[in-house]
């Protein structure tokens, strides 16, 4: 008999609770897809090495129900041990990049994503695809670092739950009150500096809120290095409707500063200086000086955030590279695509 493990995480954002779907992933995969089903659980203690520890046998698939949290675990483990195993995602999370990426995630308030979801891994077809490696830590979506990729991280699950994509509007709106920083960033052997709210490694195009790089494929073997670079409050204003819209600079007339590179390797650090002021603190700091002849005080920044699928993952410097066919992904058919459009 075919063997699946299901790896779940119990708290993910748009989960009402396991036993809302738990037992009906457990009871498809077994009538239909005839699997024996063996369950893991994550806690907060669970992580990629110790993941799989203690599972004594081989599995034909492997399922990931979470969110982008929970896959890139999973991801991280698999790749780390170069096992061929078939994954399949139930997206129950508040982006699920790589399942939507994948085709196998859309917003559509009249289905059922774990509904979905399960027909893709009990009909779909096998498909490689590439992942990005930071610091040792594999990631299926985006890497990225700089007050705008600080955004991705600062909703607190609570938000998430409530306002979904909307919790990450609110904190790139905070992002207008802080300043570029200055990064050395060599990609493949070339050199140089830049002054950007953020800088972004990516191997999807669809970020939920938008496309960063329309270009960004998995299956190219290579990623896309996005540098953002506001200089003033217009330019926020242009990548705000980039990013609603979803289309490419080109078509919508954005001429901010805006930079895609198709990259196998790239290293990034922040040049330590005194922090720079943003547009906002410019106008504060001069009228503080005029009234008290105070100067503003700035400490010196030496190192920023790294962000991986969203999630927090150490400070710079960042040494990130393509892994090409790194994972073996179940996603839709061709079928169950056009299937799912006359539906709509």
């Amino acid at each position: 008999m075919p063997a699946a493990l299901l790896i779940y995480n119990p708290t993910a954002g748009s989960a009402a609770g396991p036993e809302m779907w738990l037992g009906a992933c457990v009871h498809r995969l077994c009538t239909e897809g005839g699997y024996e089903v063996t369950t893991v659980s994550t806690t907060a203690s669970t992580t990629h090495d110790n993941l799989l520890e203690g599972l004594n046998r081989d599995f034909d698939i492997i399922v990931a129900a979470g969110g982008d949290g929970t896959v890139r675990m999973v991801i991280h483990a698999l790749a780390s041990q170069g096992l061929e195993t078939k994954l399949g995602i139930v997206p129950l999370g508040t982006g699920n990049l790589l399942a939507r990426n994948l085709k196998i995630f859309e917003e559509n308030l009249l289905s059922d994503p774990v509904d979905i979801a399960l027909d893709v891994i009990l009909n779909g077809e096998a498909l490689k695809i590439d992942l990005g490696i930071m610091n040792g830590n594999y990631f299926a979506a985006a890497a990225g670092v700089g007050p705008l990729s600080d955004a991705i991280v600062t909703p607190g699950k609570a938000d998430k739950e409530n306002w979904k994509m909307l919790a990450y509007a609110g904190s790139m709106v905070q992002t207008l009150a802080q300043a570029p920083v200055i990064f050395k960033v060599t990609a493949d052997g070339e050199e140089f500096r830049v002054s950007a709210s953020g800088i972004f490694i990516t191997n999807i195009a669809d970020l939920g809120v938008g496309m960063l790089s329309e270009s960004a494929s998995m299956h190219d073997g290579l990623l896309d290095l996005c540098i953002l670079a506001p200089k003033e409050f217009g330019d926020y204003l242009k990548y705000g409707f980039h990013f609603a819209t979803g289309l490419s600079p080109n078509i919508t007339g954005n001429t901010a500063p805006y930079y895609i590179k198709k990259i196998k390797e790239v290293d990034i650090e922040v040049v330590p200086r005194r922090r720079p002021l943003s547009f906002l603190e410019q106008g504060y700091h001069k009228i503080k000086y005029a009234l008290t002849g105070q100067t503003d005080g700035r400490s010196k920044q030496n190192q920023g955030l790294a962000m991986i699928d969203g999630d927090a993952c150490g400070m710079t410097p960042m040494h990130i590279k393509a892994v090409p066919n790194a994972v073996q992904m179940i996603v839709p058919t061709a079928a169950q695509l056009q299937k799912r459009s006359w539906l709509k």
